[in-house]
């Protein structure tokens, strides 16, 4: 591969070895070219979207028509690198596949000031009864107003789910998630990064290898299976419906575990160190499914 390198200011930079990895470096520099294309297609009935862009940020949201429209942007440092960025979109009946790959020759960028690599972003609008896989290398995902299964995972960046029926699953390798006003089942998975959640939930399964955890469970949500909640590094706050039933165990490797609204004869095990709680059991209103809480460093705050 060859080494490309381009300065646009001096910023005392060293001179790269002879055997590092060839790479383009960008210093501030001028705009980009974006070009945008609209893609549209009828369905009938719900719709299976398959979404996957190697860099880019995805956007999806609902509207009350059988009609899917694709709106794809790609954007580039010139004219060469946007033609080089081919997007597949392809209709099966009600299946509708748009994947932006990786160019081959496209050259590694390391980005200082506003320029941005080569990307393919999208913006999608469907019927509400739409089930998505959507998949991005690098960027953000934003889905709202949605039932079905919708699935999501970003290499690095933020996702943001509002108002989802169904199953949700969420996987980012950097990044905080956000789920508002969810209703169903719940997987939310980041790497790195905070984690807040709110609905009315059949089963949850919420875990960040550094970051904190807020979880607000609405009245109607029953738990159909065991459920945790699970950080390698920060606190977790769960609040509860006063009908809520479930059997709570929480434990902290480092912090303290406080509870509020839950009777003292429900606490079936509580370890204490002098008046600092590390790890409860009790049965929340009737039991039944078990929710976990683990933290490996970080406080455990429930309250009903």
């Amino acid at each position: 591969m060859r080494t490309r390198m381009r300065f646009h200011a001096v910023l005392g930079i060293g001179l790269l070895s002879a055997g590092a990895a060839a790479c383009t470096i960008d210093v501030g520099g001028g705009d980009a070219i974006v070009k945008r294309e609209e893609r549209r297609f009828t369905v009938t009935g719900p719709a299976e979207l398959d979404l996957r862009t190697f860099d880019g940020s995805i956007q999806l949201r609902s509207w009350d028509r059988d009609e899917v429209v694709v709106d794809i942007e790609r954007r580039g440092r010139d004219e060469a690198a946007v033609a080089a960025l081919d997007v597949a979109v392809k209709q099966d009946g009600n299946r509708i596949v748009v994947e932006a790959p990786e160019p081959k020759d496209a050259p590694d960028l390391i980005h200082i000031g506003p320029f941005r690599s080569a990307s393919v972003s999208l913006v999608v609008t469907v019927p509400r009864k739409t089930n998505v896989t959507a998949r991005t290398g690098d960027g953000s995902i934003s889905v709202s107003d949605l039932s079905g299964i919708v699935d999501l995972s970003s290499g690095d960046g933020s996702i943001e789910a509002r108002h989802i029926e169904g199953d949700l699953r969420i996987r980012t390798g950097d990044g905080a998630i956000d789920i508002v006003d969810a209703a169903g089942r719940v997987e939310a998975n980041s790497g790195d990064g905070s984690v807040d959640l709110s609905g009315r939930l059949e089963a949850l399964d919420v875990r960040t290898g550094d970051g904190s955890v807020i979880v607000d469970l609405f009245d109607g949500g029953v738990l159909k299976t065991d459920s945790e909640v699970n950080t390698g590094d920060g606190s977790i706050t769960v609040r509860l419906p006063a009908s809520f039933d479930a059997e709570l165990e929480a434990h902290t490797g480092d912090g303290g575990v406080h509870v509020s609204g839950v009777p003292a004869e429900a606490v079936t095990d509580d370890r204490s160190s002098g008046e600092r709680r590390d790890s409860l059991r009790a049965t929340l209103g009737k039991g039944g499914r078990m929710l976990r809480l683990r933290s490996g460093d970080g406080s455990i705050n429930v309250s009903r």
